[in-house]
């Protein structure tokens, strides 16, 4: 009898302290007139008073947020970014050649951005379906 009470009241602790957590996660993906964004950002800019914003990168089309960059539960103005290949080759200060990149979302996207987002505790799912 003592194990199941031992076992019952360990149950109850971890339910317990799983009520306070206000962690999110937002998990998804971002295309762009179909096709994956292969490089960029994503900034979480909270819309009400007192929230923290956060933010991640966009890899091959999936959302990635840092656990020191993940927003409290709330609404959210969302900004995202696309570092898109120009097809251009440029040569660091080390001679090195690398492809050029550039802006490639309209500003509708970013600075002038409408797009929104709730997140609530716990796991978040949204694709963000960019069109041109």
């Amino acid at each position: 009898m003592r194990k199941t009470s031992m076992a019952g009241l360990a149950v109850a602790l971890a339910m317990l302290a799983g009520c306070g957590d206000q962690a999110t996660d937002l998990e998804g993906t971002v295309t762009y007139d179909g096709k994956p964004v292969d490089a960029g950002a994503i900034s979480l800019v909270a819309t009400g008073e007192g929230g923290r914003s956060g933010g991640g990168s966009i890899v091959d089309g999936k959302i990635v947020l840092n656990p020191e960059n993940r927003p409290p539960p709330g609404k959210y103005r969302v900004e995202i970014r696309w570092s898109k290949l120009t097809g251009k080759k440029f040569k660091t200060d080390s001679g090195e050649l690398l492809d050029d990149r550039a802006e490639g979302l309209p500003e509708k996207y970013h600075s002038k951005s409408e797009l929104t987002a709730e997140l609530k505790p716990g796991k978040n799912v949204i694709n963000f379906d960019l069109k041109k």
